[in-house]
């Protein structure tokens, strides 16, 4: 057989408070932000398509602009380019081996009146300009 273990407690010891825990309530997550990426490869590749200029051409101006953009933001220069807007430095922090720059970038909506926003459909993402049409 086994033995089992006892405890007693004594009359002069104080009433013990035992917490309780009551389940957690139910929380929807937030939805995960898809973050569209576009690496050095593909924004070349877009310029080169969009400008009609060789993709050699193409690559030596923009690896030529982004660090021409890089180094004035890094000295605390600010970017007004129209059809970008306009980019300046927050804060900037240096680390081992890195610059960290915190940017604001600000674009009037005259900028974006190209692009419609995309509205989740159940059919998944549909342009806005053709659910306003279909209605």
């Amino acid at each position: 057989m086994a033995s089992r273990r006892s405890t007693s407690t004594t009359s002069t010891a104080a009433a013990k408070t035992v917490a309780t825990s009551t389940p957690a309530a139910e929380v929807e997550s937030p939805e995960a932000s898809l973050v569209n990426v576009v690496k050095k490869k593909e924004l070349i590749e877009r310029v080169s398509e969009a400008s009609g200029v060789k993709r050699g051409l193409t690559k030596k101006v923009i690896e030529s602009l982004l660090k021409e953009m890089g180094d004035i933001l890094q000295d605390g220069g600010e970017l007004n380019v129209p059809p970008l807007g306009k980019l300046s430095v927050n804060r900037q922090k240096e680390i081992a081996n890195a610059f960290i720059l915190i940017a604001k970038l600000r674009r009037p909506k005259g900028m974006l009146a190209e692009k419609k926003p995309k509205v989740e459909g159940e059919d998944g993402a549909v342009d806005a300009a053709s659910e306003n049409a279909a209605e």
